[in-house]
């Protein structure tokens, strides 16, 4: 089944935003694809009807958390869901993710069906 939707993928790992981009447009959602965050956040303040945004945490610059607390700080953008997608596999980076509003926290290797089902929940 096809799926509509707009989702961003943030991730420094060119080979994971190419496997994610590459299964979500198969998906049917529309992606765009960061490697560089603060790239990614100038994306986000120009283009804010965003359905979802898919945020590794542990990258250069500006990780996902920082990422984060700056989408909290605009009223239209913290609506917007964001799932960390990440290799840190803590409860405390968790935690952390989700009191500072994330709606999920998915580990590295990713479970795809996991993934798409948290995205369907997400977008609708």
């Amino acid at each position: 089944m096809k799926q509509n939707g707009n989702i961003l993928v943030v991730d420094d790992s060119g080979t994971n935003l190419l496997l994610l981009q590459r299964l979500l447009e198969d998906e049917g959602y529309e992606v765009e694809a960061y490697e560089n965050p603060k790239e990614a956040l100038k994306y986000v303040y120009k283009h804010k009807k965003l359905d979802l945004i898919l945020l590794d945490i542990m990258m250069p610059e500006l990780d996902g958390f920082k990422f984060l607390e700056e989408l909290s700080q605009d009223n239209q953008l913290r609506k917007i869901p964001v799932v960390m997608v990440t290799a840190k596999n803590d409860r405390a980076s968790e935690k952390k993710a989700l009191s500072m509003g994330a709606v999920g926290y998915m580990s590295k290797p990713l479970d795809i069906r996991k993934l798409l089902a948290v995205i369907r929940e997400q977008i609708g």
